[in-house]
């Protein structure tokens, strides 16, 4: 069995860095739409759990066919609730851990899959090539979680260190996280799924996101 983990931070001042393009409400509206396009990215996953904080979120992870899952460690960070909610999933029979991003809104299922491959820890990075957007861990204890500044250098530390086979893959949607305008710009070019870019059809961005494409 595989299962999809994907973390949703507090809506509560989503999404702050595109305050210069988007309003609190439409910041709020964006990370919702994109957490519902990645469910539906992980429908190939036996199952997928949204750790959320935030009843519209477990709304969202259940209206897809995610089970809402509240965040297992609320205030211990995000390494905790990946490596409690993992440690729970493997008690259910996973013998493998996909942990994704609620914010790469052009993820396909192809994409995902192309991650959760093997046995080891396979990752892919984020566009500036430090950060994880997607960690696969198979078992799902092989190395802790160490999201975070460095986090690309640390997970491949971990995988080496205890002599694991370790993968990165390189895959620009994946890449394509949404925290600043150009993040969502960037989305918009590559495909993002049908919630956000109706979202975004609704908000009027797509005249402003082109040119900055």
């Amino acid at each position: 069995m595989q299962v999809c983990l994907i973390p949703m931070k507090p809506l509560a001042g989503a999404k702050a860095r595109l305050a210069s393009v988007l309003a609190p409400e439409e910041r709020r509206t964006l990370s919702l739409a994109m957490l519902a396009d990645v469910v539906a990215a992980a429908r190939g996953f036996d199952r997928i759990w949204v750790l959320n904080s935030d009843a519209d979120a477990a709304d969202v992870a259940r209206s897809g066919g995610a089970v809402a899952v509240p965040d297992p460690a609320p205030g211990g960070g995000l390494n905790a609730s990946v490596d409690l909610a993992t440690a729970s999933a493997m008690n259910e029979g996973a013998a493998g851990v996909l942990v994704v991003a609620a914010d790469v809104p052009a993820a396909r299922a192809d994409d995902l899959a192309a991650v959760a491959a093997g046995a080891g820890v396979s990752l892919a990075p984020d566009a500036g090539g430090s950060g994880t957007n997607a960690l696969w861990r198979s078992p799902g204890d092989t190395i802790a979680a160490a999201f975070g500044a460095g986090s690309r250098a640390a997970h491949e530390s971990l995988a080496l260190g205890s002599g694991v086979p370790f993968h990165i893959v390189e895959n620009a949607r994946l890449a394509a996280d949404v925290d600043t305008p150009e993040g969502l710009a960037a989305a918009w070019n590559l495909g993002a799924g049908e919630a956000t870019r109706r979202a975004l059809v609704e908000m009027g961005l797509p005249a402003r996101l082109r040119p900055a494409g």
